[in-house]
């Protein structure tokens, strides 16, 4: 499953990698005609904007790494990574 890191935090010797779920949203712009139009338009890209900071500081799960570990890794939020889950 692929996630987007959203948040690190060092503590101690280990870091914690905070990640998100990757979703598709694809969109498509409406067509602009008129200034009724451009302010609902606006309002929706204002709210859209607002969801996304909410998700961005929400996460679906984290990683406890060594230092070194995430060293080596050089991972960076924003990246996206791919995650397998197994059973113990």
């Amino acid at each position: 499953m692929k996630y987007k890191i959203v948040r690190i935090e060092l503590k101690d010797d280990e870091v914690v990698v905070y990640f998100k779920k990757m979703k598709s949203n694809a969109t498509v712009l409406p067509k602009i005609d008129s200034p009724e139009r451009m302010i609902e338009f606006s309002m929706q890209m204002g709210m859209n904007i607002a969801r996304k900071i909410e998700e961005a500081l929400n996460f679906d799960g984290f990683v406890t790494l060594e230092y070194d570990t995430y060293c080596t890794l050089d991972l960076k939020v924003g990246d996206v990574v791919e995650i397998d889950i197994k059973p113990a």
